[in-house]
C-alpha cells in the first residue's frame, strides 16, 4: 500500500515535488528529533551476503593497471574476487554472459564529499545516482570539511556544516565515532576518508581570522593525527572557504609536515583558480592568481616533502584559461623535480561550490558586520566588478541550485543575473541578499570553469585522476556530476580519441588505489575486494543538458560492491547496503 501511495503522489506532484516534500517532511522529523538527547543511537541495517558465487563470463576485461584489456571471465566468491583469467572457469553459481561488454574495477571517486550524506537515513535517492554511474568507493572528506575530528563540547559546531544540516545530527567528534555510526546506519558505498583541515578548525574557533596561537596549533595538530591514526588517509584543505582561508603558510606548513610523518596524503582546494580572486592582492599586470595558488602548493610540498593532491584543477573564466598551458608546466617541472604532485579533474564545464566562494579574505574576516560597513561594501563591489571585468565570469554563470532560505528557494535553479532583473534588484545587491540570507552556505553551480578543450587536455595529462566533487541536494538542481560525470568521461575519451579505455579506466580505479596507498580494492585481481563494474563501451555516454541535470547515464548494467550486486539491468537496489569502511 506504501508503494502504491508513492506513485500516486509522485504522479500527481511530480519527482522534484515528490523529493521537495520527503525533503521537508525529513527536516521537520529532524527539528522534532532536536528535543531529544544529543546522541541518539543509531539503527542497525543487515545488507545481503550476496551470491556465493558469481561468474562474469567473456568480456573484455580492462583490470584498471593501465595494462592492455583481453577476453577473459571474472569469479567472485563471497565478497572478493576469486579468478581473473582467460582460462575456463567452472562454477556452480551464477553466470553473466558480459559478450561485448567490459569488465572493469568499481569507480573510485577520488574527490567526494559523500561522508556528510553516507549517514542520511531514509534518501537513498541521493546516493544511488552515484552507483548508476559505477561508482562503489567514495574518497570523501574533500576541501577541508571534514566529517569528524573535531573538538570534544565543542561550542562552535554550529559552524562545522556542508549542506545537510536537519537531516541528522552530529552524534560523534572522533573519525572512529563516526566510522562506528555509519557502519550501524548501513553504508552504500565504500568509504575512504580524509581528516579536514577547516572543520576541525572551525570546531575549535569557528570562523576566528587571526592565527593560531601555540596552544591552538598543538590542539590542531593533535585532533588531525588521532584522526588519521583512527583510518583517515590524510588532510584535506579548504583554502578558498572559512576557515581554511585564514591559515598561514606556516600553519598549512606544520600540517604537512605531520601528514608527511604519518605517510599519508594532503589534498588542497587552493587559493585561487582564477587569474584574479579576492584571496591575493588585486594586481592588474602581476601573476595570474591560480598561478600563484599552484606556486604556493608546489612551495608547501618542496618544503615538507608532502604527498600533495590539487583538488579539481580549473581554469575559471574565459580570461584564465590561457593560463592552462603554464599552470600544467608548473606542475611538470614539480614532478621532474621529483615532488610527489598530482591533481584531478571532472568531465564538466561547470563546478559546485557555495556562494561565500567569491568573497576575498578581507571580507570573510568581518562577517556578519562586514555587510554592514559601507566602506566595505564599496570595496566588495569594486572588486567583484573588476573579477566579473577583466575575468570573463560573473553573474550570467552563477547559477543558484539551493538557494538555503525559503523566501528565496522559488529562484532555485536560476542564475544570479536573470534573478537579479527579475526581482528588480541591480546585480550586486541581489548577490549580496542571497549571501547574506544563506549564511553564506547557498549552493551554487558555477559554470565556464573550463572548456571541452581543457577538459580534453586535463584529461590526457599523465598527473590527472577523474572524479566528481559531487554533492547531491534534496531540493533545488542537482549537479550533473551526480549522474553522469564518469560516463561523460568515457564519452568524451572514445568520441574524440582523447585517452585510450585502459587508460580512462586506470585514471578513475587504479590511479587513486596508488594515490591514496589503498590495498584491497582498485584493480581487479584475485583475492581483492569484489567491487566490479560491466558497461557497454560504445553505448555509455552521459544524457544531462544544461537545464536536465538529474538523468541516468546510459550503458551501465550492472555493479558489484564486496561481491553484491547492488545494480542490475541498469536499475540500483537502493535497499541493499554493501559498503565497508576502507581501512
Amino acid at each position: 500500500m506504501k508503494d502504491i501511495l508513492t506513485g500516486i503522489l509522485k504522479g500527481l506532484i511530480g519527482r522534484r515535488g515528490f523529493l521537495k516534500l520527503v525533503g521537508k517532511a525529513a527536516l521537520s522529523a529532524s527539528a522534532l528529533s532536536l528535543f531529544g538527547p544529543k546522541r541518539r543511537e543509531a539503527r542497525a541495517t543487515v545488507f545481503p551476503s550476496g551470491s556465493t558465487e558469481v561468474l562474469l563470463k567473456k568480456g573484455l576485461v580492462v583490470d584498471g593497471t593501465g595494462k592492455k584489456s583481453f577476453t577473459g571471465n571474472l569469479l567472485i566468491k563471497g565478497n572478493k574476487i576469486a579468478a581473473v583469467t582467460t582460462d575456463t572457469v567452472k562454477t556452480s553459481g551464477k553466470v553473466i554472459d558480459c559478450t561485448g561488454k567490459v569488465i572493469s574495477p568499481g569507480i573510485i571517486d577520488m574527490h567526494s564529499h559523500m561522508d556528510w550524506y553516507l549517514p542520511i537515513e531514509g534518501h537513498p535517492e541521493m546516493k544511488t545516482p552515484f552507483t548508476a554511474q559505477g561508482v562503489t568507493t567514495f574518497v570523501a572528506g574533500n576541501c577541508g570539511y571534514g566529517v569528524a575530528g573535531f573538538r570534544k563540547d565543542s561550542t562552535t559546531m554550529d559552524k562545522v556544516r556542508f549542506g545537510t544540516q536537519g537531516l541528522y545530527e552530529i552524534g560523534w567528534d572522533t573519525m572512529e565515532e563516526y566510522f562506528s555510526y555509519i557502519k550501524k546506519v548501513g553504508m552504500s558505498h565504500n568509504l575512504v576518508n580524509l581528516a579536514g583541515h577547516g572543520t576541525t578548525r572551525a570546531s575549535m574557533r569557528g570562523f576566528e581570522a587571526s592565527p593560531l596561537n601555540d596552544d591552538e596549533m598543538t590542539e590542531l595538530l593533535t585532533h588531525l593525527e588521532t584522526a588519521m591514526d583512527q583510518g583517515a588517509y590524510g588532510v584535506s584543505f579548504g583554502l578558498q572557504y572559512e576557515p581554511g582561508i585564514f591559515a598561514t603558510l606556516d600553519e598549512i606548513g606544520k600540517i604537512a609536515r605531520l601528514i608527511k610523518k604519518k605517510d599519508k596524503i594532503l589534498t588542497v582546494h587552493m587559493k585561487a583558480y582564477s587569474s584574479l580572486s579576492g584571496t591575493y592582492p588585486l594586481k592588474l599586470f602581476g601573476t595570474p592568481h591560480n598561478l600563484l595558488g599552484i606556486e604556493d602548493m608546489i612551495n608547501v610540498a618542496r618544503e615538507t616533502g608532502v604527498r600533495m593532491e590539487l583538488s579539481h584543477l580549473i581554469f575559471v573564466g574565459k580570461r584564465t584559461w590561457k593560463t592552462v598551458d603554464e599552470g600544467l608546466t608548473m606542475i611538470d617541472d614539480a614532478i621532474s623535480e621529483g615532488l610527489d604532485v598530482k591533481f584531478d579533474t571532472y568531465s564538466y564545464h561547470c563546478g559546485t561550490s557555495i556562494i561565500n566562494v567569491f568573497f576575498p579574505e578581507w571580507f570573510l574576516a568581518k562577517v556578519p558586520e562586514a555587510y554592514e560597513d559601507r566602506k566595505l561594501m564599496r570595496r566588495l563591489k569594486r572588486d567583484i566588478f573588476l573579477m566579473e571585468s577583466l575575468l570573463g565570469f560573473g553573474y550570467k554563470q552563477i547559477q543558484i541550485t539551493d538557494a538555503k532560505c525559503e523566501e528565496l528557494e522559488k529562484y532555485n535553479g536560476m542564475f544570479l543575473y536573470d534573478i537579479a532583473k527579475e526581482r528588480n534588484m541591480s546585480q550586486f545587491e541581489n548577490f549580496i541578499d542571497f549571501a547574506r540570507k544563506s549564511n553564506g552556505i547557498a549552493r551554487v553551480l558555477n559554470h565556464r570553469y573550463t572548456n571541452l578543450k581543457i577538459v580534453e587536455e586535463l584529461m590526457r595529462h599523465p598527473a590527472s585522476l577523474f572524479m566528481t566533487d559531487a554533492s547531491p541536494v534534496l531540493e533545488g538542481v542537482q549537479n550533473p556530476g551526480c549522474y553522469g560525470c564518469f560516463p561523460r568521461f568515457f564519452q568524451i575519451a572514445r568520441d574524440n580519441n582523447v585517452i585510450s579505455l585502459e587508460e580512462a579506466v586506470y585514471k578513475m580505479s587504479g590511479a587513486a588505489r596508488e594515490r591514496f596507498n589503498i590495498k584491497d580494492r582498485g584493480i581487479l585481481a584475485k583475492g581483492l575486494a569484489a567491487d566490479v563494474l560491466v558497461f557497454d563501451e560504445k553505448g555509455i555516454k552521459d544524457n544531462n543538458t544544461i537545464t536536465d541535470t538529474d538523468r541516468a547515464p546510459s550503458g551501465i548494467e550492472a555493479v558489484f560492491m564486496n561481491g553484491v550486486q547492488v545494480m542490475k539491468e541498469g536499475v540500483v537496489d537502493d535497499s541493499i547496503n554493501a559498503g565497508v569502511v576502507v581501512s
